[in-house]
């Protein structure tokens, strides 16, 4: 049973480390896309607010 256990929190850390590292190796992609949803966004809103006010 402490063997399972033991090998259950290794399974466990080993992944909360590669999903570390991937959300690292990922993270200038990640915000690169967010940014870029952010600023279509706002370009979105104001081409509205100019189209809508003439």
């Amino acid at each position: 049973m402490e063997t399972i256990t033991t090998a259950l929190g290794t399974a466990v850390t080993s992944l909360g480390t590669n999903i570390q590292s991937a959300i690292g190796a990922n993270l200038p992609a990640i915000l690169s896309v967010a940014a870029i949803f952010i600023v279509i966004t706002a370009t979105w809103k104001l081409v509205k607010r100019f189209t809508a006010g003439n």
